[in-house]
Parts: C-alpha cells; structure tokens; sequence
C-alpha cells in the first residue's frame, strides 16, 4: 500500500521479508532456558527530499500498536528486532518521518506467526563407490544417513540391474555380499537405499559397487560449484572425468531437487543451461554425473550452483584437507571454521564419497569423527565432503582426504583428557592426558572462542558470559594424536 506523508505523497510500497534464527540458547544451573528469534524487516525507501527517517512499530497479536515507542528509528530502510518470543505472533508496521517531525501512516503490516515444530526433510546416504574384486565380502553402509528430528525408523536396501546378488540382511543400515565373478570389463553393481522416519518420510540414495578383474573402473568429476545471477547460461563441465585403460564412453548428468532446468544434452559432458529466477534467498541446484567405461564400470560425481541475488552463499572450510592417520585410529573432521557472509551457517553435513565405508560419529555435526579403518602396506584412501548450509538453503562445499596409514610400529594413540577451574571468569585448565607406549610431545587447545594456546597447562582470561566448547588434541611422539572436548559454562 502507498504510505502518505502528512505533507507530502510517500512513493512506494515497503517490501517486507523475514529472516529467522534462533539465537544461542544459555543453559544456567537453576534457570529455564528461553529460545528467541530475531526478525529483519525490509522496505523500499522513500524519496522525499526533506526525509528524516523510519520507525518501526510492533504488536503482539491482539494488542494495539504504542506508537510512542518505536521498537526502532533509523535512517536505513531496513532493520533487525531482537529477543522476540519465538512462541507468539508479532506484527509490524513502518512510518517515515520528515526534517519537521511529520510522520506518515502506516506501511502495509506484516504479522510473523510462531514457528511450529516440523519434521525435517531425511538425508539418506548409501554411503561411498567402493572398488572391490570377485569374492570380497562387500559392506554396504547407511549409518551416516540423518534424521534429525526423530531418527530413523527403517532401512531397506534394493539392487537395481544385474548381476544379481543376496544381500545378508536388505532391512539393516548395514547389510554385506559377496561380490560375484564377472568377466574382464568387470561389473557395476547399483544399490538403492531407502530410509523411513517415525512419521513415514522417505529419504533415498544410490551407491555403485565395482567389481573388478581386468578393467578399472573410470573417476567422475563433476567440476568445481559455482555462484551464479538469474538468467546466466551455466556449463556443467565433466571433461576432466577419467579412465584409466579402456576410457569412458557415456556421460549422465540428472538434476537432484527442484526448481528443474533443462540441460541443453544431459548425455554431453558439458551441458549447459539458463539459471531461473530466485528470490531474496536465491537457490542452490544439485547435479549429478555418472561417468561409464567401455567395460560398464560407473563412478559417480556431484557438484553445486548456487543462484544468488541478495543472498551470498557459505564457504565450507575444513580445518585440514589432507591426513594420513595410522588404521584403527580416531580421526577428526573439522569444518567449524565454515562461514557465511550475510544470514550465517543453519547446518553442516559431513558424507563419505569414496574409500572402505566407515561411520561417522554425528555427520550433522560442524566437529565429528570416526574411526580410520584398517589398512594395508599399500595404505587406504578415504574421501569425504563437507556440505553447510545458509539459512536462505545456499550451499557450500569442501572435500577431506584420508590416506590411511597401516600400522607397522602399533604406536597407540594417546589418551586426551583435562580438568578445569574458574575463577573471575579466568579458567585454568590442567593437563591429564598420557601415552602408553610413549610421551605426549604437544598441546594444542582451542577454547572455542578463536583463541588457542599450546601449553601444557594454560590459564585463558579472555572469555566472556556463556558456554564453550573447549578442545584439547594431543600428540604424542610418534606423531599420533588424540583429542577430547568438554563444555565451559562462564558465568557473571
């Protein structure tokens, strides 16, 4: 609706958006912890020559607005509002004021309703490719799969194309075969993973597993994610797939969620298509690439486009892109320093893309972990993806990869572990790690605030009211390591 000066017309209507977050939640000992949300408000500004600026007015639902007390003033045409109660409904108007105090009527209102409890979309994950050789006893793995709102009710498993095999078990997260004998161009096994939550939502995802005797199988490679504008022609580019011996001979590129594009050749291994018009929040798009040998052989890939147009898409960061870990050892995937310019990071997702199948402690966690597989003289390599996302559901991604040492020397990891005191809001930690085979070499603390020490026993004076998490990783010297975390609450 138009807005009126008292003395002057107001051109143009406020366009209103939200963006929601919960702010962080403060556990005290004795109190109820209360979640609230912030709400940013956006108008189209007013031309005037003699404008001074806005206030914004808001209302719980049946109240009136007091427009004595503005909840802001400013001169931007744009604002935040704090520490609302996420359980009730809020109302929002905005008024301009001129140079002499005149005030215009109200903008169009906008109400936010509370936010109800919803059941969050699953991500099934069939877990990695995997190269194996006839008569290997093959796992397949879907304990990363996540539901975070009420786990995970059911798994089955089901093999698309032949040659057929029998699963140990079709209905656990992890079932077992043998793989059969195949001919020289070997065979690509395809296995669809379905899971079910309490509320009957379905998640589904693929695996391939390529049984190998002559032929090796070929490597996807999707290309790298790109940030994009509405209407831009955008070029998947898959041209650095490979194989090895007998070489590729087909490509597949299949758009995984909506909005749908149409690739100008999805079957090309550069196809192209016509990025579509995005809200305030833009859009990431998913593709996948199935790369086939002469022989039959499938490796799959996938990359990410995000659509943008106020909204800039995260960075994902992993802490350390490369390690080479000794087997049976824990191994720690960080991507704690990802980050997102405007709206911030809502979620992370760490997936295993090749390598021996492991399970990762809490794939949905910034910080998690699993345990290195065994390994052999020729040593094992693991590749992972870390995936985050912002709160308009812009992407990012980052790879880790694993060289899984075998362990010669049987140099066992140290154990980690600290005690803590505070005191006027200094905290003084004390070091109770120890190796049984060695000695620990160093420290290295990360309090959770951006700060690090690596003393044995420091004192950190910098914090302030709230709780950290606090990460002490030891290393001993034959160059293992290990690492606990435990929650600081500072208090007033």
């Amino acid at each position: 609706m138009a807005i009126i000066f008292r003395k002057h017309p107001f051109i143009g209507s406020f366009l209103f958006w939200f963006i929601f977050s919960t702010l962080a939640l403060l556990f005290l000992p004795g109190y109820n912890s209360l979640a609230s949300i912030q709400t940013s408000l956006e108008w189209a500004p007013n031309n005037e020559p003699d404008l001074a600026g806005y206030r914004v007015f808001c209302r719980e639902q049946s109240q009136s607005y007091d427009y004595a007390n503005p909840s802001w003033e400013g001169t931007d045409s744009y604002c935040t509002i704090y520490d609302l109660d996420e359980t009730k409904t809020y109302c929002f108007v905005v008024r301009a004021f001129d140079t002499e105090r005149l005030e215009s009527g109200n903008s169009n209102e906008v109400c936010h309703e509370p936010l109800g409890v919803t059941n969050q979309a699953l991500t099934a994950d069939a877990g990695p490719d995997q190269i194996v050789n006839e008569g290997q006893i093959v796992l397949l793995n879907g304990s990363n799969s996540t539901g975070p709102d009420d786990g995970i009710a059911s798994y089955h498993w089901v093999q698309i194309g032949e040659p057929t095999v029998n699963l140990s078990d079709p209905d656990v997260s992890q079932p077992t075969f043998t793989a059969p004998d195949v001919g020289s161009g070997g065979a690509a096994l395809i296995f669809e993973l379905t899971v079910i939550d309490p509320n009957g939502n379905q998640g589904k995802d693929l695996c391939t597993v390529n049984v190998t005797w002559q032929n090796e199988p070929p490597q996807a490679n999707a290309g790298k994610d790109q940030t994009v504008d509405e209407g831009f022609v955008v070029t998947l580019d898959g041209s650095f797939s490979l194989d090895i011996d007998d070489g590729i001979t087909s490509y597949l590129w299949t758009q995984i969620g909506v909005p749908t594009v149409t690739l100008s050749n999805p079957a090309s291994s550069q196809p192209t298509f016509t990025a579509p018009d995005v809200g305030p929040d833009g859009f990431s798009l998913t593709f996948n690439l199935t790369v086939t040998d002469t022989g039959g052989l499938e490796n799959t890939d996938s990359c990410v486009v995000n659509i943008s147009w106020q909204n800039e898409p995260p960075t994902a960061v992993v802490a350390t892109n490369y390690m080479e870990p000794i087997e049976e050892t824990l191994v720690k995937l960080d991507g704690a320093a990802s980050m997102d310019p405007d709206d911030g990071i809502a979620s992370h997702l760490w997936s295993q893309v090749d390598g021996d199948p492991v399970s990762i402690a809490d794939p949905a966690s910034a910080v998690t972990n699993f345990t290195a597989p065994k390994s052999d003289q020729h040593g094992k390599n693991l590749k992972f993806r870390l995936t985050v996302y912002d709160f308009g559901g812009l992407q990012g991604t980052a790879d880790s990869y694993i060289y899984v040492r075998q362990n010669d020397l049987r140099n066992n990891p140290p154990a980690a572990d600290y005690n803590f005191a505070i005191k006027r809001k200094v905290a003084s930690f004390t070091d109770n790690g120890n190796d049984t085979d060695g000695t620990v070499a160093s420290w290295l603390w990360n309090f959770g605030d951006g700060k690090t020490s690596t003393q044995r026993n420091p004192n950190h004076r910098d914090f302030k009211f709230g709780n950290y998490s606090v990460t002490l990783t030891v290393t001993n010297d034959g160059g293992t390591s290990n690492y606990t975390s435990k929650t600081v609450f500072i208090t007033k």
